[in-house]
């Protein structure tokens, strides 16, 4: 079976859930013998290989004064659609996968099935902060939602939230949880890897949706109470964020909290093996991968009880689901690091 992956993200490019899933994916699906392609639009080559796997990237999908009158999203939309139908042709193609977040889809390819992966679009997002995205990528979502009868929820509660949110019934829909990569993230001798002492790990994208902010108010509590952690956040994030998230540090603590940028699955796999507690109090998540590999690799969690959190993280298990809006939540088990367990686990 030939299957194609659009994907605008995959590792080594700057990527996040989605590139890390397809990646993944792609991988397994062509051990066992499948044809797969991946698609997607890249600045330039990152030099993928991905055993059995065909990358084809896109570099110039459109001059760039005119994407300063057009949004280049329909001119992304084309040109990977193009790019399909010449893959088509030389190779016919039984499945594309596409991803929910930008609204990529343009129209169908005859004979060949769409699916489309709930994780995580703009309206989602703009539900949570209004107009926090773009209003034209948010209907370009909402057309490639209605556009492809096939959907693949990453969670319960994800596609729960589409079909409200958005008023769609798909004709098939089936729930398949992102894959992680469970023996990268497995538990090994702490000793042997990097000496992050004490440190309270977040990874992820660096904005409000995901709990930084709350998590960097309540280091102003426990980073007081705990004189010997460290607070590491991992992530990309906007200029804006980062200027507001530097005001919100006391500057009696400021030098115990890290913010570093994006690193390879490798690094991070080793980061929390060292780290004592993997913290992420979002406000919203689909799946939240980085629970998922927190979990893996033995570290607790503060999670959150929003979202898709309760049926991700098992609470009092694998760590405790906090209220985002809750500081003094989210700060009271933080000082439980030393014991790098929280007591009731």
């Amino acid at each position: 079976m030939h299957i194609v992956y659009i994907c605008n993200e995959l590792p080594p490019a700057p990527t996040g859930g989605i590139g890390t899933c397809v990646n993944l994916i792609s991988h397994e699906l062509a051990r066992v013998g499948h044809n797969i392609t991946v698609v997607g639009i890249y600045n330039y080559d990152y030099g993928w290989d991905i055993p059995g796997v065909k990358v084809i990237p896109i570099y110039r999908y459109a001059p760039r004064i005119i994407t300063r009158f057009i949004h280049p999203l329909y001119f992304k939309r084309v040109a990977i659609y193009r790019t399909l139908k010449y893959i088509n042709k030389i190779n016919p193609i039984n499945v594309i996968e596409w991803p929910d977040y930008e609204g990529l889809y343009f129209k169908p390819i005859p004979g060949v099935t769409n699916i489309v992966r709930n994780s995580g679009v703009s309206e989602y997002i703009n539900s949570y902060k209004p107009n926090t995205m773009s209003r034209i990528q948010a209907k370009m979502e909402l057309n490639t939602l209605r556009s492809i009868d096939n959907w693949i929820g990453v969670s319960e509660w994800s596609i729960h939230k589409y079909i409200k949110l958005f008023d769609i019934q798909p004709k098939n829909s089936k729930i398949i949880y992102n894959p992680i990569d469970a023996e990268l993230f497995a538990p090994i001798n702490k000793n042997a890897q990097l000496p992050i002492n004490n440190a309270i790990l977040f990874s992820g994208s660096l904005r409000e949706s995901k709990g930084v902010f709350q998590l960097l108010y309540a280091s102003n509590i426990f980073l007081k109470k705990c004189t010997d952690a460290r607070l590491l956040l991992i992530g990309r994030a906007d200029p804006k964020d980062l200027l507001i998230m530097n005001q919100m540090i006391q500057s009696e603590i400021r030098n115990r909290i890290i913010i570093a940028y994006p690193v390879s699955q490798s690094t991070l796999s080793n980061v929390m093996r060292q780290s004592t507690i993997f913290a992420m109090p979002s406000y919203m998540e689909t799946f939240g991968n980085v629970w998922a590999e927190a979990m893996a690799s033995g570290l607790p969690i503060i999670g959150s009880t929003l979202s898709c959190g309760p049926e991700i993280v098992p609470d009092k298990i694998a760590g405790l689901l906090v209220d985002p809006n809750n500081i003094e939540q989210i700060a009271d088990p933080m000082c439980q690091y030393r014991v790098r367990h929280f007591p009731y686990l």
